[in-house]
């Protein structure tokens, strides 16, 4: 175990069981696993088509880009 675990762990013994409760809740909501593919193919369709509505290509908002930077970069 690491020294940080074994503070952690020390630390944790000394609290009352209130806080120890409250320690346990907080812990499991943490989501600590990988996302699986199942929950990742989900979240893929989610996001799909959220900027379509954007009036603009990636291509277009590049050239304008280089364009800011060259007028930005002008003596």
């Amino acid at each position: 175990m690491s020294t940080d675990i074994q503070s952690i762990v020390n630390a944790v013994r000394e609290l009352n069981p209130e806080q120890r409760r409250e320690l346990a809740k907080a812990l499991a909501s943490i989501d600590t696993g990988p996302i699986n593919t199942t929950d990742r193919e989900q979240l893929v369709r989610s996001i799909r088509g959220k900027y379509k509505h954007v009036s603009t290509t990636s291509e277009a908002f590049l050239r304008r880009k280089v364009d800011d930077t060259a007028l930005e970069s002008r003596p």
